[in-house]
């Protein structure tokens, strides 16, 4: 049988989700409810509890809930109080936090500034196993804690970014007393926080259970539990949410989104995703050490079709490592080009011999990770790339990451978290980075010097020459930036997050009730 063509990977990964799903009755659900308990299903089981070890969207949808943060990002984009209920810069390198009074832990203890600087020493200890958040807060130089109700934040040099640091992953607050009478062990297993929900139980590979603090400074969550299902698998995902029996789902492809509009009792939500869709690279692996087999890699992906027939128009193609929104997003960038023939002219220069290369995808992880995965491959065949498609488990990928053992691309879904170039590209490709796979003594200079400074001139062109050097080397092959959708019961009234928290405090979340 002939190979089929990319054209026909793509027809068939587009109707295929579509065409698995079994026969859901279109049942009418009231528009208002009774419900006391929140049931949502995500695309895989929970990693780890613990925050500092994981940036992985099932984990954070589940952190953030249990833990809080000096400041809070909201789903509008703004940066808001969330522990700290002001910050003030004193001089160029020192920032002043005023803790929010009367906070109180899960367990009862009371929240001060000794687990502001446990928190944040953690979070940058490289010494911590699993450690995933330890390049986030490196500019901090030290803490000090001058009463119970202030943190004294020193930085190595002017930071204009840090509260916005603060206010997402690496910035989470956790308790000094706590973790250090349990260990790092049971505290991953049994957290606690000082945020919106408590831990009750984890079931691995099946659900996680939390309820309501009700003594939550923010006002106590409008349900009494919250239940999280893994399942991977998006036809029972879709068909759990038309049947009922869960109020929200996560990661909808676009070819199921038409399902659940036209179903009476669900609606469709979602936001520009905060971040890109890549293929990242292990540019040390022969043939990926060459830059001119990275451009025609990218050359050959076509993503206006994926956008097209994959994501029914559900994204926008990317023109960089920044994303759309984010502070230097450089719209004068015409978005990556896709060139067949160009693509088997650079191969031809780059001497490549049809050796392997592997694309690592899971299946669920990130919405359409392996129909999408399917269709490069087709795509790079087209052009005579000997492409090879594995689908791992999610504990697999976890492992590589840990290791830093891809074979040669995987997906990632590296997160904007600052809304800047900084807390994305910077966070994650910079040296020491979660993948730091390609180094250039350039890129790292002018990264390092942006980062550190209050010229956003300056940033702004720094950013520039690191574009101009990131698609020449291309140490991630951005392929999109999608449409993070959500299916809902009606009754839901819920705004999602462009970075993919799953914010359900009082203010964002609420039953519609008769």
């Amino acid at each position: 049988m002939a190979e089929m063509t990319r054209r026909d990977v793509l027809k068939i990964a587009a109707a295929g989700a579509a065409a698995a799903l079994p026969g859901v009755p279109q049942l009418a659900h009231a528009q208002t409810t009774q419900k006391r308990d929140l049931v949502v299903a995500q695309g895989g089981d929970i990693a780890n509890l613990d925050p500092h070890l994981s940036t992985s969207s099932n984990d954070i949808r589940i952190s953030f809930n249990i833990f809080d943060n000096l400041t809070s990002r909201r789903p509008d984009g703004k940066l808001a109080p969330g522990l700290a209920t002001e910050w003030k810069l004193q001089g160029q390198t020192t920032w002043a936090f005023k803790l929010r009074s009367g906070v109180k832990w899960h367990n009862g203890d009371p929240f001060t500034s000794a687990d502001v600087k446990f928190s944040i020493d953690r979070s940058l200890d490289t010494g911590l196993k699993g450690n995933r958040v330890n390049t986030v807060l490196t500019t901090v130089d030290r803490v000090e804690t001058p009463d119970p109700g202030t943190a004294v934040v020193h930085t190595k040099k002017p930071d204009p970014l840090l509260p916005a640091r603060l206010g997402f992953y690496g910035g989470q607050m956790i308790p000094k007393k706590y973790v250090e009478a349990v260990g790092h062990e049971t505290f991953n297993q049994k957290p606690i926080g000082t945020g919106p929900t408590r831990f009750v139980s984890w079931t691995k590979d099946d659900k996680l259970v939390l309820e309501a603090n009700p003594d939550y400074w923010g006002g106590r969550v409008d349900f009494d539990r919250l239940t999280v299902r893994a399942l991977p698998e998006m036809a029972p995902r879709v068909a759990a949410l038309l049947k009922g029996e869960v109020d929200l789902i996560t990661q909808v492809p676009p070819d199921q989104g038409e399902r659940i509009k036209a179903n009476p009792g669900t609606v469709l939500s979602g936001a520009l995703y905060g971040g890109l869709y890549v293929l990242a690279v292990n540019s040390k692996r022969p043939p990926l050490d060459n830059p001119l087999v990275k451009q025609a890699l990218s050359l050959a992906i076509d993503r206006e079709a994926i956008v097209k027939e994959l994501w029914r128009g559900r994204g926008v193609v990317p023109n960089s490592m920044i994303a759309k929104g984010d502070n230097h997003f450089d719209a004068s960038l015409p978005p990556l080009a896709f060139n067949a023939g160009e693509a088997k002219a650079r191969l031809k220069k780059a001497g490549y011999k049809g050796e392997e290369i592997i694309i690592e995808t899971t299946s669920g992880y990130m919405a359409g990770d392996k129909p999408m995965a399917e269709a490069v491959q087709a795509m790079w065949r087209d052009v005579g790339v000997n492409a090879k498609v594995e689908v791992l488990e999610y504990s697999v990928r976890a492992q590589r990451i840990r290791e830093k053992t891809f074979k040669g691309l995987w997906w990632s879904d590296p997160t904007s978290t600052l809304r800047d170039p900084d807390g994305m590209m910077w966070r994650l490709l910079g040296p020491g980075g979660p993948q730091d796979y390609w180094r250039h003594a350039e890129f790292d200079e002018l990264g390092n010097a942006a980062r550190f400074s209050v010229d956003e001139k300056f940033r702004a062109d720094a950013y520039k020459k690191m574009t101009q050097l990131f698609l020449e080397y291309l140490p991630w092959l951005p392929v999109i930036q999608p449409y993070e959708d959500y299916g809902l019961q009606k009754y839901v009234e819920w705004t999602p997050d462009p970075l993919q928290q799953l914010e359900i405090r009082r203010f964002n979340f609420k039953f519609r009730r008769a």
